[in-house]
């Protein structure tokens, strides 16, 4: 009678143990899905900053009227934490998102190349890489909202008419 109680706990052991190993294998799949969302987050985040304070950057070197060499050397100096952030974009972005991050990051050479030309802040040549990046960062964060399973924006939600900042630009009214 002994021997036939046996097999019918190893089997009960056995199912137990399948379940237990079942609900940990779901679970650490469930925590690495959690932990890529946030490496993603941070380093969108993370690029959406750096190309915000390059531009900030570019802007303070178009204001001060460099000689061509500082021109160049400062414009240099104004990019360098974006090309560190773009790479980990790059290496941890979904495609939408690697996507609408490289044509940001693209519009904002448009705006370093602007200002290593000469351009100054109220030329139309910076205005004009100005708008089109505006347009592409604010176009990378709607991927990222949509990436992360955030609800999407439209320009119309924030009182824009689009995502250019063109109807706020002082140089842009005045030349209209």
């Amino acid at each position: 009678m002994a021997w036939e109680a046996l097999p019918s706990a190893a089997i009960g052991a056995v199912i137990a143990l399948s379940g237990t190993l079942l609900a940990d294998v779901r679970r650490d799949r469930q925590q690495r899905g959690r932990d890529l969302g946030t490496e993603r987050r941070k380093y969108c985040v993370a690029f959406t900053v750096t190309l915000t304070e390059a531009l900030g950057a570019l802007r303070s070197v178009a204001a001060r009227r460099l000689a061509a060499t500082e021109l160049r050397t400062a414009v240099g100096e104004a990019m360098n934490a974006t090309y560190v952030a773009r790479e980990q974009l790059l290496l941890s972005g979904s495609g939408p998102i690697v996507v609408a991050g490289e044509v940001a990051f693209h519009r904002l050479v448009d705006v370093r190349d602007a200002v290593r030309a000469g351009a100054e802040l109220d030329s139309v040549e910076y205005h004009d890489a100005y708008h089109s990046f505006a347009d592409a960062l604010w176009r990378f964060r709607m991927a990222v909202r949509e990436d992360l399973h955030e609800p999407s924006l439209a320009p119309e939600d924030l009182h824009r008419p689009d995502w250019t900042d063109r109807d706020r630009c002082a140089v842009c009214a005045a030349r209209a």
